[in-house]
């Protein structure tokens, strides 16, 4: 990649950031998110998280006080939200670049990036209003720190590693301790250097800087809550997902198999390829990536709970082997094979809108907008930069272009897709008129609730509390589907699409 190509690629890339900052926010996890830490702000308590009357302990406290701090600063807003994951993937992507063009010389750090953020799954995580991004941060951060120990044993790197597994407890439980610990010792085994991992393990100061870090908070939760309630939240959350599935999240063992190339399109072979043509016994980095992809995915395949996200904690790997084929592969032309696949991306992209509005036509739905699938059906720019797309690509096949660069186009062209247009149209038609309805209830000084409906973004919009049920005095938010739910005189308030406010009438009236 040329460095005029590789800047204009870079200036593309963050200005595809920018749509993504001011997103509105989306439910379950966004949603959640984002009410918890307005209503910390709110209540002027910061140590334990709650919505509405209910303790939220699905995570940790550090997402919370971040998100406390951003938009007490930048406002309660989509900007305020997603700032500090942007921020958290740009170290994270910065981080991965600086180290593995430190291993190997002839990568250069600017590819990484640009590979790291053009993989769809890793953009949209690094945007997420949730602890995702910080977590894939210091779990890189972790996993370089420990490689660094095992080749120089240097105890400032053993150290760091115990900052960064102590700042991730709080971020997201034991996950961080478990994922990092385990593949660190899987990969000292593989290489013969398993007494490394020992001498690590019996190092007291590592121990000392994370309890350090972790006792403080973890003191005020036994102290203020009971031991139940923190045996969920550190044991129950991080470990019952793996053996019990949380909110019907479950799928077959072979699911992340199917998730993976959505969240690398349209890399996805060019990873195989790395990935397959690696020297894993002579090349300790290509051992160390490869242990560090395949462990999450097979522990994770055989987790009860599975959700895409999960699989991204092994994706920095990936960018590595995509960018060691790619080296390789350079200068030579687009396959035939390698056309195929991308046209047929291409061309799915395209159907998409048609396809989704034909479901809408054999299938009732209450969960999505109709009007909004209809207006991306009709979306002719949308269809326009589709069509560019294909022409350019078909154009470099048959001119037998530099296959490198055509997917990198190709791949470049899908974020820009991605953030102008696709994660709009979701919003708008699984969001929407949440976000309408929780701006007119901003207004006044009634209280918010929902019924039969799990949208805390509906609050957060509302700049109120957030809470359940059929409250009186309360604008609540319920589904035209839930209405003959309703055993209480009510009268409707205000009305978006599927979504609805009512109002319990009170015995006066």
């Amino acid at each position: 990649m040329t460095g005029l190509f590789r800047n204009i690629a870079l200036l593309l890339l963050f200005i595809c950031f920018i749509p993504i900052l001011f997103l509105g926010i989306f439910d379950l996890d966004e949603g959640a998110f984002a009410a918890t830490s307005l209503q910390m702000l709110m209540d002027k308590q910061y140590f334990i998280p709650t919505i509405g009357d209910d303790l939220r302990l699905e995570k940790p406290i550090m997402s919370y006080w971040i998100q406390t701090i951003s938009i007490s600063i930048f406002g309660a807003n989509e900007f305020g939200l997603r700032f500090p994951s942007l921020i958290a993937a740009l170290i994270w992507a910065t981080s991965i670049a600086a180290f593995i063009k430190e291993q190997d010389r002839t990568i250069k750090g600017t590819n990484i990036f640009l590979i790291f953020f053009t993989l769809p799954g890793i953009f949209l995580i690094s945007f997420a209003a949730t602890a995702d991004a910080f977590l894939n941060t210091l779990i890189s951060l972790t996993f370089i720190s420990f490689y660094k120990y095992s080749e120089t044993e240097k105890a400032s790197h053993l150290n760091n590693a115990a900052i960064f597994i102590g700042i991730g407890f709080l971020v997201k439980g034991l996950i961080i301790v478990f994922l990092t610990g385990i593949i660190f010792f899987l990969y000292l085994l593989f290489i013969g250097k398993l007494k490394i991992f020992f001498k690590a393990i019996m190092s007291y100061k590592p121990w000392a800087i994370f309890f350090l870090i972790i006792i403080p908070w973890t003191a005020v939760i036994l102290l203020r809550l009971d031991f139940d309630a923190f045996v969920y939240l550190f044991f129950g959350q991080s470990f019952g997902r793996f053996s019990n599935t949380f909110e019907s999240h479950t799928g077959p063992i072979y699911y992340y198999l199917i998730m993976l190339p959505f969240l690398i399109l349209p890399f996805f072979t060019d990873f195989l390829k790395g990935f397959f043509s690696s020297k894993f016994k002579s090349n300790k980095l290509d051992m160390f990536f490869g242990i560090w992809f395949l462990f999450v995915l097979i522990f994770f395949s055989f987790s009860s709970t599975k959700l895409p996200h999960y699989l991204i904690y092994g994706l920095a790997p990936a960018v590595y082997f995509i960018e060691r084929y790619h080296i390789n592969a350079a200068g030579k032309s687009l396959s035939l094979f390698a056309f195929i696949f991308q046209i047929l991306i291409w061309s799915f992209l395209l159907v998409l809108p048609f396809y989704l509005s034909y479901l809408t036509e054999v299938m009732q739905t209450y969960e999505v907008s109709l009007n909004a699938i209809k207006s991306f059906a009709n979306d002719l720019s949308y269809q326009i930069l589709i069509g560019i797309t294909l022409f350019c690509i078909s154009i470099c096949f048959f001119l037998k272009y530099d296959n490198v660069k055509v997917k990198k186009f190709s791949a470049l062209a899908f974020i820009v897709i991605l953030s102008f247009k696709i994660a709009p149209f979701l919003h708008s038609a699984t969001q929407g008129d949440i976000k309408e309805l929780g701006l007119y209830a901003r207004a006044g000084d009634k209280q918010v609730s929902m019924y039969k409906v799990n949208k805390p973004s509906y609050a957060f919009y509302a700049q109120k509390k957030s809470f359940r049920g059929l409250r009186s005095n309360s604008l609540i938010l319920t589904r035209k589907d839930k209405l003959e739910l309703v055993d209480q005189p009510f009268e409707v308030v205000r009305e978006s699409e599927n979504y609805l406010i009512i109002e319990i009438k009170s015995d006066e009236n």
